[in-house]
């Protein structure tokens, strides 16, 4: 997708594809000082739940996941993992600090993680042998996603989309269709 002469600042976002095409579990790392809330993030899917202790073992690449999860009270514990986890640090912003832990958990377990760079997201939204209308569902997904994050200043958003495999030339879609509808102003 291309967001025409119009830059936003960078973001990352995770969103529930309609018809997921990965296979493999995402291998998350909950931070909590509670017993009974790492007892909850075992429960509901999380690789590795504790403190502060976890910091060193991280700094150490004894334990690495694919998203770090964290209860608010945890953000200050873990500056120290900042410049080693970078983007996967957790962040409100991003959905990856809160106190509902079933719900962040099964959004980062099986969620599509995409990024938005300068005017530019560049993601996989399906696999070829998909059918038709699970590839226009996932992209759906995905562009209604990207357009909820609009500042408010701008007028149109995404001007226009290509999609393409690794193999091929990329294909303009209709995005009209696809944009959310603004409500007309009276």
């Amino acid at each position: 997708m291309f967001l025409f002469q119009k830059k936003v600042d960078p973001f990352v976002s995770t969103i529930h594809l309609p018809h997921s095409f990965k296979s493999d579990i995402n291998k998350i790392v909950f931070f909590t000082e509670n017993p009974d809330q790492a007892r909850i993030a075992m429960e509901n899917g999380a690789a590795v739940a504790g403190g502060a202790e976890l910091v060193e073992k991280i700094l150490a690449d004894e334990i690495t996941a694919d998203f770090y999860l964290a209860e608010p009270d945890m953000v200050q514990k873990l500056l120290p993992l900042k410049n080693k986890l970078r983007k996967k640090f957790p962040k409100s912003k991003r959905g990856s600090v809160g106190m509902n832990i079933p719900k962040m958990l099964a959004l980062f377990k099986s969620g599509h993680e995409y990024m938005v760079e300068d005017i530019y997201v560049n993601t996989q939204v399906a696999t070829l042998d998909m059918p038709n209308e699970y590839i226009l569902a996932n992209i759906h997904a995905i562009v209604k996603d990207v357009a909820s994050h609009k500042p408010a200043e701008f007028g149109s958003f995404i001007e226009r989309a290509i999609v393409c495999s690794r193999s091929s030339e990329g294909l303009h879609i209709k995005i009209e269709e696809l944009l959310p509808q603004e409500e007309e102003k009276a």
